[in-house]
């Protein structure tokens, strides 16, 4: 009968022990991220100022290669020129190149996030309008 009681509590300190043990083993593992982007997947981002002019593609863009993601274009003021986003490298006449506009921004453009996550194929091209004035804080990002 003794032996009996010995056995069942040591059996209960060794259940007890392994549950202690593997809830020890599961809080020292690696966690996932909890956020929307796991690592190696962030956006870079390139920013227009009052300053920014360019008629043609511009090519110090974040991401200009090929198979990229248009993540969003942040707009925090309105502009006195359009800004149009193609999926292209070159915006000239180019039988390889053919031009797919993503996004056009008008001067009456609302201040905001504008959420796309659209991948691009030939690559991401961004082109100022016809104004000398330039494309007034928009953060544009992109992922490779």
């Amino acid at each position: 009968m003794k032996e009996n009681i010995i056995i069942r509590g040591l059996g209960l300190v060794a259940i007890i022990g392994a549950i202690i043990l593997t809830a020890f083993l599961l809080v020292q593992m690696p966690q996932r991220a909890q956020g929307s982007v796991s690592v190696s997947n962030e956006y870079f981002a390139t920013t227009t100022d009052s300053n920014w002019n360019s008629k043609q593609c511009k090519s110090d863009m974040a991401s200009t290669t090929r198979n990229a993601t248009l993540g969003s274009v942040v707009v925090t003021l309105g502009s006195n020129a359009p800004l149009y986003i193609y999926d292209a490298t070159t915006t000239g006449p180019h039988s390889d190149h053919a031009t797919t506009t993503i996004a056009a921004f008008k001067t009456t453009a609302t201040a905001g996030t504008y959420t796309f996550d659209v991948k691009v194929l030939r690559g991401i091209c961004v082109v100022a309008g016809e104004s000398t004035v330039g494309v007034a804080s928009t953060t544009i990002t992109t992922r490779p």
